[in-house]
């Protein structure tokens, strides 16, 4: 294999491809532990994030094999393996993207819960790992006379060779930037949405702010009046007889108006009020799961961009090696997972707070309790050898023997002040 760039830009290009990938591969680690282990990760979004990861992973490793895997030879094992896993792994987060702006639609416009949502998870695991799976297998088994096969070098890494150059094209570059461009769409409306209601997100495009909308305290007051039994205000004797013959009638008349009496509505209102907060919980739910969504495509079009530009370079000149948009391609792919864990962590702000508080909190309190240990065992060691001193000096008189005072303070491990 011959390298196209000299052998310090080389080197700069695989120790990028490795340190980076050694970092998104660390945070990958926290995003796996948390979302196993501890409270408050599992949010609706953070579940496809988690999902991504394992993509990240493949591709992370093809990144630490770097260029390992050219220099052992297009037909290796290595190099092909590595290859592999570049097709298989390296564009699945645009299909997580696409998948988590098809939920901002489901929730925005079809009015899907959370739950409804987690029932498309398999679909869409199926969708994001067979997809790719399919012509990554497949791409091992093709080769021909003309160009040889289809895996080999690629530069950076293995990957589909040059003379294959338009099949990276075809059955990655087109298949991303499809996706891109549908879920551009998609927030667009949702934007639409977000814009007539600005009024209510103050806060919301913050990606800092965990709860942009508050806390809502309804605050529901029932009250009755107690209504005094009348007795019968005739006096005793006093007798209200209708005559006879006279016809009595009674009419009662009623509207469609609510009742003046407020206390009766008190159990309609509540239900109300109740079920409006509930829309709205629901409401806020969906705002947040958009805002990380669309976070998770920025990041995403940010690692792709310059990586395209230097497809599109290629395409044109096919005899002309860019080392600055080579060297741009090896910085942001292999930190793909190192943003989405980013992102993992902005929208589980409290989960993380309350992660670092339990673990630092308990060894705080762990070596306070040590420390208070400590000092509570020195004291009752030197109130009872105090307590013994106190009782032979009682006894002694006036003058104390001195060698049961130097006894005395052997025994206690400490010394006599000097007077």
């Amino acid at each position: 294999m011959s390298l196209p760039f000299s052998p310090s830009q080389n080197k700069a290009l695989v120790v990028t491809e490795r340190v980076n990938s050694c970092v998104s591969v660390a945070a990958m680690l926290f995003v796996f532990l948390t979302y196993w282990f501890a409270r408050g990760f599992d949010k609706p979004i953070n579940r496809l994030i988690y999902y991504a990861s394992f993509g990240n992973l493949g591709s992370n490793i093809a990144a630490l094999i770097s260029s390992a895997g050219p220099l052992s030879g297009t037909s290796s094992g290595l190099c092909q393996f590595q290859a592999f896993l570049v097709q298989m792994f390296l564009g699945v987060d645009c299909y997580w993207a696409l998948f988590m702006a098809i939920n901002v639609y489901l929730v925005f416009f079809k009015n899907y819960t959370v739950e409804q949502l987690k029932s498309l998870d398999i679909l869409y695991l199926l969708l994001a790992y067979g997809l790719s799976l399919i012509p990554a297998l497949v791409f091992i088994f093709i080769s021909t006379a003309g160009r040889g096969r289809l895996y080999g070098d690629a530069i950076i890494w293995c990957w589909i060779s040059v003379k294959w150059d338009f099949m990276r094209v075809v059955f990655l570059y087109a298949i991303v930037w499809v996706a891109f461009i549908a879920a551009f769409v998609i927030y667009g409306m949702a934007a639409r949405v977000i814009y007539h209601n600005r009024d209510k997100l103050e806060g919301y495009l913050n990606p800092l702010n965990e709860t942009p909308f508050g806390n809502v305290v309804t605050e529901i007051k029932i009250t009755h009046d107690e209504r005094p039994i009348i007795e019968d205000a005739c006096p005793q004797g006093v007798t209200d007889i209708t005559p006879d013959g006279q016809n009595y009638n009674i009419q009662i008349e009623a509207d469609g108006a609510k009742p003046t009496d407020p206390a009766m509505w008190d159990v309609i209102r509540v239900r109300e009020i109740t079920k409006a907060a509930a829309q709205q919980a629901q409401d806020q739910e969906a705002w947040l799961y958009a805002r990380i969504a669309f976070m998770f495509f920025l990041v995403l079009l940010i690692t792709w961009i310059p990586t395209s530009v230097n497809r599109v370079y290629t395409l044109v000149k096919p005899n002309a090696k860019n080392f600055g948009l080579n060297y741009a391609s090896s910085f942001v792919f292999p930190l793909q997972g190192f943003w989405n864990s980013v992102i993992y962590v902005i929208s589980s702000q409290s989960a993380c707070r309350r992660l670092f508080s339990e673990a630092f909190g308990q060894r705080r309190r762990t070596a306070h309790a040590v420390r208070k240990a400590s000092i509570t065992h020195g004291h009752d060691i030197y109130n009872s050898h105090g307590k013994q001193r106190l009782q032979s000096i009682s006894s002694w008189g006036d003058e104390p023997p001195r060698d049961n005072v130097e006894l005395d303070v052997r025994r206690s491990g400490k010394s006599e002040p000097d007077t």
